[in-house]
């Protein structure tokens, strides 16, 4: 699935990625697919992702996760938000 860093949080390690289906989901730094690409990442940047839910006891919120993050060479997909 395809979809837009729409958050980014680069001190605490995590993002927000909304993806093309209009449902924002949650992206640690260590779901991208490589290891540099967090620091890379930028809000508006274009990504491709693995959607699942969270249905671990630690899971906060439960919901909807990214993982298997990559940066797509497309750039940005909307403006900055």
């Amino acid at each position: 699935m395809t979809g837009t860093i729409i958050r980014l949080m680069p001190n605490k390690g995590y993002c927000f990625i909304r993806g093309d289906d209009g449902v924002s989901r949650f992206g640690h730094a260590r779901a991208f697919v490589d290891p540099l690409a967090f620091d890379l990442a930028r809000e508006g940047q274009a990504v491709r992702y693995t959607p699942v839910t969270d249905t671990s006891v630690y899971g906060k919120s439960g919901g909807a996760r990214a993982v298997d993050i990559v940066l797509l060479p497309a750039g940005y997909a909307v403006e900055k938000l």
